[in-house]
């Protein structure tokens, strides 16, 4: 299964929880107070340092967040609150993956680039058995990286019509967020 840094459970919340690996807290979920839920799609490394500011800043006004990777390199400067799922041992449990076993030969197929160019799909075929941990129901945004985010953006807004998606997080989902008590 995927690893999730910051600690989650499949049904909600009241009470905080810390993560296993990075000793993060996650907001409490009680419902409209943990709008809005954003999910981040970084497959790689690039632009995930703003994405990464851009998900601690809705945590920070009361939302949640989630970050999804697919390389096994969670931030190091994870804002307390942002949980991080890595579908990168998932990837390797999904379709052909399953017959290239020895570490060499998956180099090769991982690095080829007729895989580059099918591995946003493969990774949504991973993801696809973890959305429980996305919680598409309480998701508003998506915040797009790069064309590698796609496929999982298109398939979960397919899922879930009030789900928008950008490259940053609208204002007005700040909006919807009810001010700390």
């Amino acid at each position: 299964m995927a690893e999730i840094v910051a600690g989650h459970s499949a049904e909600p919340s009241t009470q905080p929880t810390t993560g296993p690996t990075t000793g993060h807290t996650t907001a409490p979920t009680t419902g409209p107070a943990a709008r809005p839920r954003v999910l981040g799609v970084c497959i790689g490394p690039a632009r995930r340092h703003i994405v990464v500011q851009m998900l601690g800043e809705v945590v920070a006004a009361g939302g949640s967040a989630l970050l999804l990777i697919a390389d096994g390199a969670a931030p190091e400067d994870l804002p307390p609150g942002v949980e991080v799922l890595d579908l990168v041992a998932d990837e390797r449990r999904v379709g052909v993956h399953t017959l290239l076993r020895p570490h060499r030969v998956w180099q090769l197929w991982g690095t080829s680039r007729p895989y580059r160019a099918v591995r946003p799909w493969v990774l949504w075929r991973a993801l696809r058995r973890r959305l429980d941990v996305v919680r598409l129901d309480e998701l508003d945004h998506i915040v797009i990286v790069s064309v590698e985010s796609w496929p999982i953006t298109w398939q979960l807004c397919r899922r879930s019509s009030s789900v928008t998606y950008g490259w940053d997080v609208p204002a007005a989902l700040f909006a919807r967020t009810p001010t700390p008590q």
